[in-house]
């Protein structure tokens, strides 16, 4: 495992913790990785972010990491702000990949409130992610 996958990893767990705390600091596409892809739809199913993605490539593994781009907003409903990064591992084949990725939501909860409104660096609409308290 690299370096580089690890601080992935590692942010990744951060921004997946119990709670996500007002003090995390922004993270840029340039920090981690940022491959070029494109975010053809996105949208809420139960506790999943569920990302249509499309990317070329096709003969090695392609890493999708979804990262908080700045702490929850005070307003209410919260609206929590995320980039998708990709990674593809330096893949350069030419086939154009479509596929679907699914990130979980129950760390972006919030305690005091059953809706948080999800809102996607690069996606006009936001999104409501509904949950039972």
């Amino acid at each position: 495992m690299t370096a580089r996958t690890i601080l992935c990893l590692f942010i990744v767990g951060i921004c997946f913790g119990c709670s996500v705390p007002e003090s995390v600091q922004s993270v840029s596409n340039a920090d981690v990785f940022g491959d070029p892809f494109e975010l053809l739809d996105a949208s809420v199913e139960g506790d999943a972010l569920v990302l249509l993605v499309q990317y070329s490539g096709g003969s090695k593994a392609h890493d999708f990491a979804l990262l908080t781009s700045g702490a929850p907003t005070k307003s209410l409903p919260r609206q929590v702000l995320l980039s998708v990064n990709h990674n593809s591992h330096g893949d350069r084949a030419r086939a154009m990949i479509t596929e679907e990725r699914k990130f979980d939501l129950m760390p972006y909860r919030d305690p005091r409130n059953s809706v948080v409104h999800i809102r996607i660096q690069g996606v006009e609409n936001v999104l409501v992610y509904r949950y039972a308290q």
